[in-house]
């Protein structure tokens, strides 16, 4: 029995590795080709060593379900084509006995990604997105117009638009609410950030103070103040929750929920897909195991094709419930675990339908 668990994670591991050696080079190739102007304002050192050693870790755990779920299909059909299966079958082992190294082999791989995914990839993602934020800075343009968020317990800030060029608020209006009721009011016409004293130059200010039925009112062209902000409150790009690892990504979304946060949704994906992506490794693996191990007409040709039909249906319903989360109220923990549930029961109707 040892022997036939080992033999078969052998081949799992050795081909696994192979085919994703082999995407991996591929894929390398290509983002060099694509981005091959764009270097010119980095160094070697940071092209290699900034960038591609974390462009590989990212890569890796993107491709690993897909790409394990093409290995079993692969080396399993090879087994199935030469007689390997019949015979273990024939022997007395049962087939559910036959896939417990599938099954190894399938958690192995997940919780190598899932460590990966919580841990390692979001310290290696720094460096990758600082320099992709600087290659696509016209496409990842923060929005900052029309804003309204919490910055504080009760206050509130509304900013029509703030240019992070030159750090400047257009239409600053801020509120103290407590209990529904408005305590203070600051309003400019523009908020300005002086990088020297780490303060705010407000023009063309109003300042409210309610209490009751008293009012106190003052107002001004120009003044220096400081609020319970910096400029650092509108520079926020939605990428950086790719660098945080598990234990910030929680408390920054517990913070971005109260500040109401319009890529709320965005964190939430990340969030939730750093377990369901993984998870899926499994079910994936059984899947194929359980289509492939049969011997058919067409050989390995055949379970491929299918295989690559069920990967391209799996790769179809993440994208339809990534879509489903971003703009319907459907909560991203459950889009993102809808495909793995559909995927587990089509694993139960295969392994029940599988000749054994």
């Amino acid at each position: 029995m040892k022997k036939l668990d080992a033999y078969i994670l052998k081949k799992f591991a050795g081909t696994f590795f192979l085919i994703i050696f082999c995407f991996i080079l591929i894929a390398v190739v290509f983002d060099i080709s694509e981005k091959i102007d764009d270097f010119d304002q980095f160094t070697i050192e940071e092209i290699i060593f900034d960038y591609y050693f974390s462009f590989i870790p990212w890569l890796y755990n993107l491709l690993t379900p897909i790409l394990a779920f093409l290995t079993v299909v692969y080396f399993t059909s090879r087994m199935a084509s030469k007689t390997e299966i019949i015979p273990i079958l024939a022997s007395g082992i049962s087939f559910k006995r036959f896939l417990r190294p599938y099954l190894v082999g399938g958690i192995i791989l997940f919780l190598i990604s899932l460590i990966m995914s919580h841990l390692l990839i979001p310290i290696t993602n720094k460096k990758r997105i600082a320099i992709e934020a600087q290659i696509y800075r016209h496409q990842r343009r923060i929005d900052n117009s029309k804003l309204h968020r919490e910055v504080a317990k009760n206050t509130y800030i509304f900013v029509n638009n703030y240019n992070i060029k030159s750090d400047n608020a257009y239409k600053f209006r801020l509120e103290k609410i407590v209990d529904g009721e408005l305590l203070y009011r600051f309003t400019a016409s523009n908020l300005k950030w002086n990088h020297s004293n780490k303060n705010w130059t407000a023009r063309n200010w109003t300042e409210r103070f309610l209490q009751g039925d008293k009012e106190t009112l003052t107002q001004g062209s120009h003044k220096d103040t400081t609020f319970c902000f910096d400029n650092t409150e509108f520079h926020r790009s939605p990428f950086e929750v790719e660098t945080m690892d598990i234990f910030d990504i929680y408390d920054f979304i517990e913070k971005e929920k109260m500040r109401g946060s319009r890529y709320l949704g965005k964190y939430e994906q990340e969030l939730v897909k750093r377990t369901s992506n993984p998870f899926s490794i499994i079910i994936l693996v059984l899947i194929a195991a359980c289509i492939s191990s049969r011997k058919v007409r067409g050989g390995v040709g055949m379970h491929i094709a299918k295989g690559l039909l069920i990967a391209l249906a799996f790769v179809f319903f993440l994208r339809i419930a990534e879509i489903l989360s971003e703009k319907s109220a459907i909560p991203a923990k459950l889009a993102f675990w809808v495909p793995n549930i559909l995927f587990t029961l089509v694993a139960l109707y295969i392994y029940r339908t599988s000749p054994k």
